[in-house]
Formats: structure tokens, C-alpha cells, sequence
């Protein structure tokens, strides 16, 4: 008993230490709540508010860069290319990238991704702005169910046209002919080439193209083609040499013209086939054929906007 009072009272001897606080000290403590708030953020970012991941295999990724690489619809960053790798047998690139939380519907069977890069043909230039911007890829959107897995294509799908006139032109050559080469009707462009390819046999070319909507009732089944690319050459006795073309552009590019006679009654169908002539007889361009064609009025800049009447052109 008394040897534990002498402790305590031994102890109640000794200094102590005066406890004073700080009126700082709370901020030692920003740096784990801000660190906790960054993860959280990084957490919602790429989990929550961000948009799925996909994988697009290429033939060649040249010029993609990971975190470099965006992915764009309509002129807008949808997305960010995240890795690059090849493929196990080595015959394909992986290409994973990563959309933006509103472009989520984007990854939909039916989508369809490519590579824009600068291209230079013959006739036109593509892509110039990735000279600057860099490469990037574009989508074209689908309307299937979800899917995170695409085959990239090689090159920009050609956009669909609703109500166009799909027709088949047969050559014995393509001549100048190339993917979308114009088609004219009386100097006015009117159509395109979308592709061509030789015939089962490979005795001809079969090429694939399209009429406009409004001015698909100019063709019928009597309708003649003729090449029109290139440059003419015509040596008369009293005229001398004559040289003439359809327009600057197909003398690259080439094109093909047509002209339907005035008798004709039936109209062509989707998958129509014609003959595509080297040469224009001299009847063919002289044709008037009644046709009715109903096309949207263009703007009066002194009237004000644009009527959405449509308006009758007879052709005679």
C-alpha cells in the first residue's frame, strides 16, 4: 500500500506536456481526400460516364497512335484508340479503342470503321485534313444489336441513296471508268459508278451504278450508255480536227453519258442490265424524249427561303 502510493505520488511529480492544437492541421489531410476524390473520378470516368470498349481488326494500321488516335462521326471526337497489337497469327491488327459515354450506340452491329487517310487519285483528292489533324477513323453507323467486336474496312463505305435507280453497265474494258466516275444526262450530272468487277466468265467488265432519285425515270429499257470519258477526237473534211470532252473532270476520271429515245414506254427497274457503248451513234444525242420529272424548286435569293413544292420539268 505504501509502496504504490510513493509510485503515484512520484509520478504526479514529474512535467506534463501541454497539448496545443494546431489551427492548420487540417490540411494534412487534403492530400488523401484529393487523392480519394481523383480515384473516384477516374472511376466514374471510365466505368460509369464512359462508353464501351471495342475491337477493330485491320490489314493495316499504319499511322495509328494509342492515346493519339480518335475515333469521329460527323466532323465529332467519339472516341480515343487505347491499344495496338497484332493478332496471334500475325495477319491482322488489334485495335482497341474506346467511346465517349453518348456514342455507346455507335457499337452496334452493322458499324462499319475505316482509316481516313490523305489519298490522291486520279480526278480527286481525299483525307487532306488528316495532314494536319492526323490519321483517324471513321464510322458509319449501324442498326443492329450491340457488339463490342468490328471487321475495319479498307476504305469509306459509299453512302446509301433511298429510292436511287441501281443499274448494270457490260464493257468489254472499263476503258477510264473508276468508282464513283459521274453519269450525264444532257451535261448534268446524274448518277455514279459504285463499282465494278469482270463477269464470271472474265470475258467483260461488269460495272455497278446508281441513278439519282429524281431523275431515275430517264432511264428505260430502251435507254443507250456510251463511254464518255476521255477526249474526242473527230477529223472532218471541211471542219478539220474537232477535239471535245463531256467535262474536265472526265477526261481523268472518266464518266458515261446516256440518252433514252422518244418512244420509250418502260421504265427501268432496279438491276436493269445495259450495254455501255464505246461511242455515241449520232441519233443518240439528238433524242427528246417527253419524260415528266418532279424536282424540288431551288432557293429565290430575292424571295426569301425555299418552297417544299416540287415542280414538273418535261424534257422535250
Amino acid at each position: 500500500m505504501n509502496k504504490a502510493y510513493e509510485d503515484r505520488k512520484g509520478r504526479e511529480g514529474l512535467p506534463r506536456a501541454k497539448i496545443q492544437k494546431n489551427r492548420f492541421a487540417w490540411m494534412f489531410w487534403l492530400a488523401p481526400v484529393a487523392a480519394v476524390g481523383l480515384c473516384g473520378w477516374f472511376i466514374y470516368r471510365d466505368l460509369i460516364a464512359g462508353g464501351p470498349v471495342i475491337t477493330i481488326f485491320f490489314q493495316d494500321a499504319d499511322g495509328l497512335e494509342v492515346k493519339n488516335t480518335i475515333v469521329k462521326y460527323r466532323g465529332a471526337q467519339v472516341g480515343e484508340v487505347t491499344s495496338l497489337e497484332l493478332t496471334k497469327d500475325h495477319q491482322l491488327v488489334k485495335v482497341t479503342a474506346r467511346l465517349t459515354g453518348s456514342a455507346a450506340t455507335l457499337a452496334r452491329q452493322g458499324s462499319t470503321f475505316w482509316i481516313v487517310r490523305p489519298e490522291v487519285k486520279v480526278g480527286s483528292i481525299s483525307g487532306l485534313g488528316t495532314i494536319v489533324s492526323g490519321v483517324y477513323i471513321g464510322v458509319q453507323p449501324g442498326s443492329g444489336t450491340s457488339t463490342n467486336v468490328f471487321t475495319g474496312a479498307e476504305k469509306e463505305p459509299l453512302a446509301e441513296e433511298p429510292g436511287a435507280l441501281h443499274i448494270v453497265l457490260h464493257s468489254p474494258d472499263l476503258s477510264s471508268l473508276q468508282e464513283l466516275s459521274p453519269i450525264f444526262y444532257r451535261g448534268i450530272q446524274v448518277g455514279e459508278v459504285l463499282y465494278y468487277q469482270l463477269s464470271s466468265d472474265a470475258h467483260e467488265v461488269v460495272i455497278h451504278a446508281r441513278i439519282q432519285k429524281d431523275y431515275s425515270p430517264l432511264v428505260r429499257a430502251e435507254t443507250k450508255f456510251w463511254n464518255a470519258g476521255g477526249i474526242d477526237f473527230r477529223l472532218g473534211l471541211f471542219k478539220g480536227v474537232q477535239i471535245s470532252a463531256e467535262s474536265p473532270k472526265t477526261v481523268l476520271s472518266g464518266g458515261v453519258e446516256f440518252a433514252t429515245p422518244p418512244e420509250s414506254q418502260n421504265p427501268a427497274t432496279n438491276g436493269a442490265n445495259f450495254v455501255l457503248y464505246e461511242k455515241p451513234e449520232d441519233k443518240w444525242k439528238s433524242w427528246t424524249s417527253p419524260i415528266q420529272l418532279q424536282l424540288p424548286k431551288k432557293a429565290d435569293q430575292s424571295n426569301g427561303p425555299p418552297s417544299n413544292a416540287s415542280s414538273e420539268l418535261n424534257l422535250k
